[in-house]
């Protein structure tokens, strides 16, 4: 068997005639961490170009302290400008582009030590604590199998498909698109801050799509993120 006869044909996506109006997942939370900012003028003023040339994937990690976190939380994912809510919820801007401006990937965040999902809210620029009957503990041990990592930060990208279909026809790759650009931008800004980044093969699936008792969430993409241990 070939291997295009394996590749599986997404569609190529186009914008409905008429939009529909979705209203997206309720996110439940508890205790709420609002992340520092402390982003050097060094940092600021260095050149993508020298970035890009020197990223490499590092698979050691020391434990990320809540400033690091904040600045690449930042730097990447957090909300610049809101825009029209005509599909039933307000289109963002952000650092990371994203078709129609929609945003859909979510991102979720497992601190080592701690038996709890935070999501982070790009709008608050903070941790929420999210409530759920997932055990988080059996989440990072299975990704441990992948790259021993204990000290290391988990990040879980998970989708709301939905949210893309409200404006697209044949979505699907648009959502996969997006999260491929999230991570991306995670290995790039992480490169420079100085941090250790390593995106994983796994989606976070079958976990994502039990993560709440809402139906209409995905797993598509994981990575973990650490200090870079000093020599």
């Amino acid at each position: 068997m070939s291997s295009m006869a394996e590749w599986i044909d997404l569609g190529n996506p186009f914008p409905r005639l008429v939009p529909n109006c979705y209203t997206p997942i309720s996110w439940p939370k508890r205790n709420v961490i609002q992340l520092p900012l402390t982003i050097t003028a060094e940092e600021r003023q260095e050149s993508v170009i020298n970035i890009l040339l020197r990223r490499r994937t590092r698979r050691q990690f020391s434990n990320l302290s809540m400033e690091a976190l904040g600045s690449l939380l930042w730097v990447c994912c957090h909300t610049q400008e809101l825009g029209s809510d005509h599909l039933g919820f307000p289109l963002s801007r952000r650092p990371s582009p994203s078709g129609g401006a929609i945003h859909p990937v979510h991102l979720l965040v497992l601190l080592p030590q701690e038996n709890c999902w935070y999501r982070y809210d790009p709008k608050e620029h903070a941790l929420h604590e999210t409530p759920s009957k997932l055990d988080a503990t059996i989440v990072r041990s299975s990704m441990q199998t992948i790259v021993a990592a204990p000290s290391a930060t988990l990040f879980i990208l998970a989708a709301e498909p939905e949210m893309t279909a409200a404006k697209y026809e044949a979505s699907a790759s648009l959502v996969w698109r997006d999260a491929g650009v999230i991570l991306g931008i995670l290995a790039i800004a992480a490169e420079a801050l100085d941090l250790s980044f390593c995106p994983l093969g796994v989606t976070g699936e079958p976990w994502v799509s039990q993560l709440l008792e809402q139906p209409g969430l995905f797993g598509v993409g994981c990575a973990f993120v650490g200090a870079t241990p000093s020599s």
